[in-house]
């Protein structure tokens, strides 16, 4: 005959075998989270990101300087204007080394770069609602050319 010690002893076992099967798959879970957000980035597909209304993000711009922006994994950029125009350089240049803005300019790899030299993600405005928003297109981009003319 079970006792009532005995039987509250195994609800216990019970409890505490249930509470570490638990755990275990919380941790499983977090585990597998972990690594599908930080896998291999080049298999990241990015796509089109809208960055916030025109007018509030110039207006940031124009009073805070350039701003950080991330799409997801690989593809993070800075908010700047450039010649009037919003652009969103690539946190990741094609050399490799990760963009930063340092109070009036930027760094690459330790090297002071000019705007004009870095790699960008194409931008446009869009009326979205009848409002109009900065899209930046974070998506696998085509390299581009500079047109040549041959001079007779």
């Amino acid at each position: 005959m079970a006792t009532a010690r005995s039987r509250s002893r195994n609800a216990d076992i019970k409890l505490l075998a249930g509470a570490t099967i638990g755990v275990l798959l919380a941790g499983l879970f977090i585990a597998g989270a972990a690594w599908v957000a930080t896998r291999d980035s080049k298999s990241a597909v990015c796509g089109q990101l809208s960055a916030g209304a025109a007018s509030e993000v110039r207006k940031t711009l124009e009073s805070g300087g350039p701003y950080p922006s991330t799409g997801g994994a690989s593809c993070g950029f800075w908010l700047a204007l450039d010649n009037d125009n919003i652009v969103a350089y690539r946190w990741q240049q094609p050399s490799g080394c990760t963009l930063k803005w340092k109070r009036d300019h930027w760094e690459c790899g330790g090297l002071t770069l000019n705007a004009a030299d870095l790699a960008q993600y194409p931008v446009s405005i869009q009326s979205v609602q009848q409002n109009d928003v900065v899209v930046v297109d974070l998506g696998p981009q085509t390299p581009t050319t500079t047109p040549t003319t041959s001079h007779p």
